[in-house]
């Protein structure tokens, strides 16, 4: 992708005619509706327009355009944090809506524990491995692409303490390639989502499939992954995980250096199969992995961590152990580069009680 695009949503529309913005405007968010409606959570996307930069106005929020609060609906987390959780986690607040961002744009309502339980999530057996897949022949990124797919199956299997298996490659369907989309053509997410759909076997707790082309769904110019809450099945991208990292505040850009092409991936993974899980989108806690996001700027800002209420909800499905989960990830960050990650996850390490043994006392 050329390296002079600017990244916007809503306020890449600032030199759109009325009448267009309001039609794009209304045409995305029917699409968004259904989408949720039939099980589908698209996650991480954004729009890619070739423009000038823009300033952003109040214009540029659905919300604020009709004079809505974006959480105003969101019920408060009903999950106390234990350990070190306190420490590092804030609570979302209205001053988190700021124009282009994915709150501003998109309505979400949240999911306390009590709702997620109710919901009937998908729960597989407890010795059920999860899977990744590939998709493609590596033809975009080549090297650096089937260089990522190792460190990222090891990584699902730590984060949600399971067996992660890597699946047989699969060809992509040639139906869902638009040679008309994006500047070299694109395939349509919600296609290969619907090939994936009956291909994770029942033995299987949930199933993932990568490819390193680029991705979109219906409106919305390109997105990172896709992932249905019911049917076990997922995909995502590599395709733009190289590109400059952005600083909004500053308006400087950075080449992407190791690690951060692989902490990109491994959030968009676990973002993800979260939703395999029916784990929905976070709107209780800043920088959660399982947050909306609308653009790479604001998906860098975010964290590769569990907020407390989402933690919990894949504790009480999955039955792992905090510390020993911890323990691991911290181990893994260590020996990948993820410098930061790796302090956070030994820190709540060190918080979690130690859990018992068959006698009753501490392991």
């Amino acid at each position: 992708m050329a390296r002079s695009r600017r990244y916007w949503i809503a306020k890449g529309w600032g030199r759109v005619d009325e009448g267009r913005r309001q039609v794009l405007g209304w045409t995305g968010l029917i699409t968004v509706s259904l989408a949720l409606t039939f099980g589908l959570s698209v996650a991480i996307a954004h729009f890619v327009v070739e423009a000038p930069a823009l300033v952003p106005s109040e214009e540029a929020s659905y919300l604020a355009r009709h004079g809505r609060r974006c959480l105003d609906r969101v019920a408060d987390p009903d999950v106390e944090p234990a350990g070190a959780f306190p420490q590092f986690w804030v609570r979302l607040g209205e001053e988190d809506c700021t124009p282009g961002s994915w709150l501003a744009q998109f309505r979400e309502f949240g999911q306390t524990m009590e709702q997620y339980r109710a919901e009937g999530p998908n729960r597989a057996e407890l010795d059920a491995p999860i899977a990744l897949g590939v998709m493609g022949d590596f033809r975009v990124r080549g090297e650096q692409g089937r260089d990522l797919v190792e460190p990222v199956r090891e990584f699902l299997g730590l984060y949600f303490q399971r067996e992660a298996l890597l699946e047989s490659p699969v060809a992509l369907p040639p139906a869902a390639w638009n040679p008309e989309r994006g500047a070299a053509g694109q395939y349509d997410a919600e296609a290969l989502l619907s090939v994936l759909k009956g291909s994770c076997a029942d033995s299987r707790a949930g199933c993932l499939t990568v490819t390193d082309e680029d991705l979109y769904v219906n409106t919305l110019q390109y997105v990172f992954g896709l992932g249905h809450f019911h049917r076990r099945v997922g995909v995502f991208s590599m395709y733009r995980l190289w590109e400059d990292v952005h600083n909004p505040e500053t308006g400087t850009t950075a080449a992407a250096r190791e690690p951060e092409p692989l902490r990109r991936a491994l959030k968009v993974a676990v973002h993800e199969m979260g939703h395999e899980f029916t784990v929905a989108h976070c709107v209780h806690y800043r920088h959660c992995v399982m947050a909306g996001t609308n653009s790479l700027s604001e998906s860098d800002a975010g964290s590769l961590m569990l907020c407390p209420l989402d933690h919990e909800k894949l504790r009480w499905n999955l039955h792992f152990d905090p510390r020993v989960r911890f323990e691991k990830l911290a181990e893994f960050g260590r020996r990948y580069g993820l410098h930061r990650e790796a302090r956070y996850w030994q820190e709540m390490a060190n918080s979690m009680p130690l859990a018992p043994n068959a006698a009753g006392g501490a392991l």
